[in-house]
C-alpha cells in the first residue's frame, strides 16, 4: 500500500513583486473552514527569492538572503515552473519576501487531505 497524500488550495493566490528590498508582510488567509498548515510558492522571476513567515506582521523576520559566511531565510530559486509546497503557520499567516532581482511570487495557502 502506497501512502499519499493529495494537496489542494485552501485559499486565495496572493502575489508580491519582489525586489533588494524586503517587502512589507502580506496576509495570507485560508478560505476553507479546514486548518490550513502548508503554503504553495512559485518564484517567476530571474532571481532568487528569499521568504519569511509569522503569525502577526510585526514578528515576521526581514528576510535575507543568504551570502557566504552568513544565513539567510528560505530560498526559493529562480524562474520556477512548478511551486514548491512547504509548511506554514497555522493560516491566517503573514509573508515578506525580497529577491536577488525583480521577481513575481506567488503564494498560494494550501492543505492536505
Amino acid at each position: 500500500m502506497v501512502n499519499m497524500s493529495a494537496i489542494r488550495p485552501s485559499g486565495r493566490t496572493y502575489t508580491l513583486d519582489l525586489t533588494t528590498s524586503a517587502s512589507n508582510a502580506v496576509l495570507v488567509e485560508s478560505t476553507t473552514n479546514d486548518q490550513t498548515n502548508y503554503v504553495s510558492l512559485l518564484n517567476t522571476g530571474t532571481g532568487v527569492a528569499a521568504i519569511e513567515m509569522g503569525n502577526a506582521a510585526g514578528t515576521v523576520k526581514t528576510p535575507a538572503i543568504a551570502s557566504t559566511g552568513n544565513g539567510g531565510s528560505f530560498v526559493l530559486p529562480a524562474a520556477m515552473t512548478f511551486p514548491l509546497v512547504i509548511a506554514a503557520p497555522k493560516a491566517p499567516f503573514y509573508i515578506k519576501g525580497i529577491s536577488s532581482g525583480t521577481n513575481t511570487l506567488y503564494i498560494t495557502a494550501v492543505q492536505a487531505d
